[in-house]
């Protein structure tokens, strides 16, 4: 063999090396992609078992009640899922109240999504109780008899005595899940038509922790005996057009009620429901694993639902069909279509009453809001 074939032969395996190297590395690579996948889908599947064990509480049957309810029975062309929103139980000044009341209805047949709110104050009587309070207390009242398990029944059973539905699955959220799931969809989109004030609710700042970026301080002088005295006020606003919303600012944004009203409170909590909704499929967050873990630990302490897993399942790839302009909205109130009017409980609370006293008209509204 000459010097110049041994030379050749040198060269052809040295330019063979490169690719068999890169095919190894490729190769390796893949693998770890793999093995990685497998650590995330197992540690994904056992996270969301823990939690759905902390989430989900056994569906209580009615007739656990002191006295049957006569609550109607299912239709099998409707799917009524209860939302209940409250502080929550650390919360010393009433965190088991139900501040959000709403009805989330999906016609099965013409995939049709309404979307019905409840207010908090309106007045009815207490499942297996002989008294009427307000509906909110119904959840605090099932707590305190049965636990979770309790609280999610007792609130089924009122409104749907009230509204005259059947109510399939029920879920309630605490103030802590609801900013850290916004958080973690990284934030909300939202558009006013004109710039929303809350200057009352809130005079010394926030009571979440931290004041959201979108207070203000406003001074103004006032005149007493003592002379001239500057006070402050923390005021909430966001302005007209689009904004960009943390977990706190529509945490803000759903509660403030003191500038405006109760009724203008749940439509908010509808236009927020909707703006998360949108980011979450915007973002495919409903199939993103990581995202997901992110918010499972808030998830397992601070959500409540009688809903099984296969039944969460389906309502998830429900979501993706709701279309917002199919979506019905409703809300009761005491403007003439409202079908409620104000009044004074016998210890002098302000609550709000059926027109004519009864619910029948409530409960033709809702069993007929897809006509």
């Amino acid at each position: 063999m000459t010097d110049q074939e041994e030379q050749q032969i040198i060269k052809e395996l040295s330019d063979q090396k490169p690719p068999r190297q890169r095919r190894w590395f490729f190769g390796a690579w893949i693998s770890l992609l793999i093995a990685a996948l497998v650590v995330v889908g197992f540690s994904l599947i056992y996270k969301t078992g823990f939690t759905f064990s902390q989430i989900q509480v056994e569906k209580q049957p009615a007739g656990l009640l002191p006295i049957s309810e006569g609550t109607p029975g299912p239709d099998s062309d409707r799917l009524n899922i209860l939302l209940l929103g409250l502080r929550g139980e650390s919360d010393p000044n009433g965190g088991l109240l139900t501040d959000s009341i709403m009805i989330l209805s999906l016609k099965k047949s013409t995939n049709q999504v309404a979307i019905i709110s409840i207010p908090r104050d309106l007045y009815v009587a207490m499942p297996g109780e002989d008294y009427k309070e307000k509906i909110n207390f119904a959840y605090a009242l099932g707590y305190e008899k049965r636990g979770d398990a309790g609280a999610l029944l007792y609130s089924k059973t009122a409104v749907s005595k009230a509204t005259g539905l059947y109510i399939d699955h029920a879920v309630s959220v605490d103030h802590i899940a609801f900013k850290e799931v916004i958080d973690a969809l990284g934030g909300i989109d939202i558009y006013l038509e004109k710039p929303f004030i809350e200057n009352q609710q809130w005079v010394a700042g926030g009571d979440i922790g931290s004041p959201s970026g979108f207070f203000y301080i406003e001074s103004e002088n006032a005149t007493s005996s003592a002379g001239a005295v500057k006070k402050q006020r923390w005021v909430f606003k966001i302005p007209a057009g689009a904004s960009h919303l943390d977990g706190d600012a529509a945490l803000y944004y759903v509660r403030a009620r003191y500038s405006s009203s109760d009724f203008d409170r749940v439509r908010r909590q509808q236009q927020v429901l909707l703006a998360m909704k949108e980011k979450a499929l915007s973002l495919n967050f409903l199939t993103n694993p990581v995202k997901i873990y992110n918010v499972l630990d808030s998830l397992g302490k601070n959500i409540r639902t009688d809903a099984s897993m296969s039944e969460i399942r389906n309502l998830i790839a429900l979501i993706p069909q709701i279309s917002d302009q199919n979506i019905i909205h409703k809300v009761f109130d005491t403007t003439p279509e409202g079908l409620l009017y104000s009044s004074k409980s016998s210890a002098g609370a302000y609550i709000l009453l059926p027109v004519s006293d009864n619910f029948e008209k409530i409960q033709e509204t809702c069993k007929n809001i897809f006509n």
